[in-house]
Parts: structure tokens; sequence; C-alpha cells
């Protein structure tokens, strides 16, 4: 694939929302009232900015589901509604997030049998089975699982016994505080792992051999001066009520989870986003025609503001290589679209219709999303 694919022609629009193309976010909230199997606040895109009210954008094509579970945080009995910045971005993006109210989060998860596991699988069977939008849901191959803090170690277990989750981030998971082996480790899906600096935000440092450990693609955000709860609004918990020195962290955070996702987890009509998204996650220049600039504002503003020192921030990763593509004697349409189709980024130089030479090579081998430049000429084909 090249491009999107068109959205079925009960869409409103032209295109379905991903985190290249966004729209607009809804919310609503959901009890055992309700049937749910605990309080859960439910993200999904939407072509209405009035949160509360928006209806679900339908008719575009379905939308892959993400669980994020919460931290613990004492004395704030509401902390799951806290968490907003990163779900409606991910809504917007073209995700379905569900973040649940976890009464057990304040036990340490040491392994699966922790009793929020059992919360976190009846929640998405509910959503997948009852949900009153459970059509516009992708097939169960196609989920996702966050967490922060003893909600990210949460999220790895649930993972763990979870065949068909399809990608895990975590955000300050409190992983030295396990006795026992990771559960990232056992994970072999793609990965993405957030933290502050171990000075800062303590228990979240993963060694060198841990790191190493981890099956790829595997990804890592370190932020110099990141503080545990950095996450969230300053004054909007009483967990670590100060903030760290860098103000777009949480912003920044956002968009790496929202373009690991992208690259591993999209939705139904972008199967171009894993080439268009580089390994190292940092957003690429988003080029919106004038109907999707109307939705797309504030949406991916944080790595860009991430400057200065107080801003500091490291990002590793290790994926598959892939084989490059061959296309040295073919037109310039043709060959641009082989590339992007294998997952690569196509840059042209000079000028002409046809391809004279690439780097690298064909037949050899560079991690997904890097670039492969193309050398133009004109005159026939040899």
């Amino acid at each position: 694939m090249t491009g999107p694919t068109p959205p079925p022609a009960s869409c409103p629009i032209g295109w379905q929302p991903s985190a290249l193309t966004p729209v607009f976010h809804g919310m609503r909230e959901y009890s055992p009232a309700e049937g749910a199997p605990t309080r859960v606040r439910v993200f999904f895109p939407s072509l209405d900015g009035a949160v509360a009210t928006a209806p679900i954008l339908d008719g575009c094509g379905r939308y892959p589901l993400i669980i994020f579970a919460h931290g613990h945080c004492a004395n704030d009995p509401n902390h799951f509604r806290k968490w907003i910045q990163l779900p409606a971005q991910l809504a917007r993006s073209g995700y379905v997030v569900a973040v649940p109210e976890l009464t057990h989060i304040s036990i340490l998860p040491q392994n699966a049998s922790h009793p929020s596991v059992p919360v976190l699988g009846a929640l998405l069977n509910w959503m997948r089975q009852n949900w009153e939008h459970s059509d516009v849901l992708m097939p169960a191959e196609r989920t996702g699982v966050a967490g922060h803090s003893y909600g990210a170690l949460l999220a790895a277990w649930f993972a763990t016994v979870t065949p068909n989750v399809a990608a895990y981030a975590g955000l300050s998971g409190t992983w030295q505080e396990l006795n026992v082996t990771l559960p990232i480790v056992a994970l072999n899906r793609p990965k993405l792992i957030v933290a502050g600096h171990p000075a800062e935000d303590s228990f979240t440092e993963l060694n060198a051999a841990q790191w190493s450990a981890l099956p790829i693609p595997r990804h890592r955000a370190t932020f110099a001066n990141g503080r545990h709860f950095d996450y969230l609004p300053a004054g909007q918990t009483p967990c670590d009520p100060e903030r760290g020195p860098c103000p777009p962290l949480a912003l920044a955070a956002a968009d790496l989870v929202t373009m690991f996702f992208a690259k591993y987890l999209w939705p139904e009509h972008s199967p171009h986003l894993p080439g268009r998204v580089p390994d190292n996650l940092v957003p690429p220049p988003l080029n919106l025609t004038p109907e999707q600039e109307f939705y797309a504002g504030s949406h991916l503003i944080g790595m860009p503001a991430m400057t200065g020192a107080n801003c500091a921030y490291t990002l590793d990763f290790q994926v598959p290589l892939r084989p490059v593509p061959h296309v040295v004697g073919l037109p310039m349409v043709p060959a641009r679209q082989q590339v992007i189709a294998a997952g690569f980024r196509p840059t042209l130089t000079g000028l002409g219709t046809w391809v004279s030479a690439q780097s690298p090579a064909g037949g050899s081998s560079a991690p997904s999303g890097s670039t492969v430049r193309l050398t133009l000429r004109s005159g026939p084909i040899p």
C-alpha cells in the first residue's frame, strides 16, 4: 500500500482518522449500571468538538481498541478520570480508548494473578460484545494495552495472558519494584517503554541487560528531567504535586505513544502508517488538505516543543531489518510506490523520470521507516 485506502461511501469525510490525519474526539463514562464491569471512560473519534455530547464517528471504517490502566495515587478515588490528554489524542488518531477504574491498583502487580487482571479481561470482553458501538471495533487481534506506573506493570501482565494484544506501551512502570522476571521480557510483541531520569523517576529504569533482553521491536524514550506524574497537569492529582521543569513533556509522551500505536496498530484504512512513522517515533510533518487542517489544531505539538536543556531526552529503538527493493531502472512513480510499500521513505534527488541509482542498494537490509535515496535521470531507460 502506498497510502490510505478510501473509507466507505458512508463516511461523512474523505478519510478515516489516523495519527497523521486527526479529527476531534468524544468521551462517555459507563458504570456497572450500564453493564460495564467497572466504571470506565471511553474515548473515540468524532467530528463534533463538544466532547461530552459528541457522537462517535461511524461509517468511516473500524478502529483498534486500546485499554489504558492508570497507576496508583493514594487519596485520589477518581484517578482514572485524570487521564485525558493521552486517550483523547489517541481517539483523535483513530482509536477507541477505554480507561477503567481499577480499585485494586494499590497492590503491586507482581504477577498475572493480580485482582485487576480479570477486570481488564472483563472490560475487553464487554467492549467487544456489549458496548453500544462495538461494531466500530477492529477484530480482537487489533488490540493494544498501555498503562502508567503500577498500571504499566498491570498492563504488561495482562498482555502476557491475553494472546490478542498486538502492542504494548508503558509510562514510568516501576519495573525495579518487581522481584520476578519482568513481564515485558515475555512479550514477543512491539513495546514502548517511557520513563524519566532514574534520579527523578524512581524504580523505572531498565538496566542494559534488561533492555537487551526485550524481544524486538522495542522502543524506549527517557526524559532527562521527567518525574513520575509529569504526564498529568500539575494540580490535577494529590500525587507528586510538583512537576518537572519541562512543561511539554506530557504532550511529547502522548506524541510518542500515538506514533508507536500508529506504527504497529493502525486503523483499518491506514496500512500506510508503518512506512510513514520513523523508527524513533518522532512525528513526521503533517501533509493535510484544508478540510483536514480544520480538525488538526494542537495535534502532535509535543515533540517539536522539546527544546532546551530542561527538555532533554533520548530515544532508543531496535527493530527488525527489512529488505530494500531494487528499483534502479524503474520509472519514478512505480519506484517510489515500491519503496513505500516495502516500509521505507523515498527521497528524490536530481531531475528526471526514472531511477538511475539508489541508496541503500536493492537487496540490502535496513530498518523499517528509514530513507531510501533515489537519483533521477531523464531520457530513455537503458
